[in-house]
């Protein structure tokens, strides 16, 4: 019960973010991003150090790697997508509400940003992976890259194009499940991977986007 009690909890988390491409105009400004941001990031530190929260992602681990399932790495390249798509969907003649250059620096200024954070937290923090392969588990770096070009996508399309925003939130889902699926991450370092990509994007906007 109590994986799939954590299994529950980090799907609703994970789609917290996706409500904000529903907002009215001027959605993108909103606080809504740093809020949904915010709360994966910290619900993610929690699955991390909380004693109890610890164990339902250990549980939660157990549970999905109990069938001795193959592994593919999928999300080694999918991850990508969601960053590619927002310039390249421009260049393909859809309308951002960036125009080209100022959308691309915006989005590499939101993951250069983020990676520097991202790796502090890394090489500082220095958690073990569930596959024991390494010391560097939190945040997940895939469902940070993903997550930050999915808020990139909502952020330029999903005013006008709403099922894109939807559509960029699910490939960052799958990309972080699919690094819980592959025991390369933990849930906590998922879920905080996702925040520091929405964050990170929400920070270069409100710093740059005037």
């Amino acid at each position: 019960m109590r994986h799939l009690a954590a299994l529950v909890i980090s799907v609703l988390v994970l789609l917290a973010p996706a409500r904000a491409q529903w907002d009215t105009a001027g959605a993108a400004r909103s606080w809504c991003p740093v809020y949904a941001g915010g709360s994966l990031a910290a619900v993610g530190t929690a699955f991390t150090y909380v004693p109890p929260m610890r164990a339902l992602q250990v549980d939660l681990r157990d549970a999905v790697q109990a069938d001795g399932h193959s592994r593919l790495f999928v999300e080694d390249y999918v991850q990508y997508a969601t960053v590619a798509l927002p310039p390249a969907l421009n260049l393909c003649g859809l309308e951002s509400r960036h125009g080209f250059w100022k959308m691309s620096l915006l989005e590499g200024g939101s993951y250069l940003f983020g990676t520097a954070l991202l790796h502090a937290g890394k090489y500082g923090l220095k958690v073990q992976r569930p596959d024991n392969s390494a010391f560097n588990s939190f945040p997940s770096g895939h469902t940070f890259t993903a997550f930050t070009g999915a808020e990139v996508l909502r952020r330029e399309y999903g005013e006008e194009y709403p099922w894109l925003a939807v559509a960029g939130y699910a490939v960052a889902t799958f990309v972080g499940a699919m690094r819980v699926h592959n025991n390369r991450h933990w849930l906590g370092d998922v879920l905080a991977g996702a925040g520091l990509g929405v964050l990170s994007v929400s920070a270069v906007y409100w710093i740059f986007d005037n």
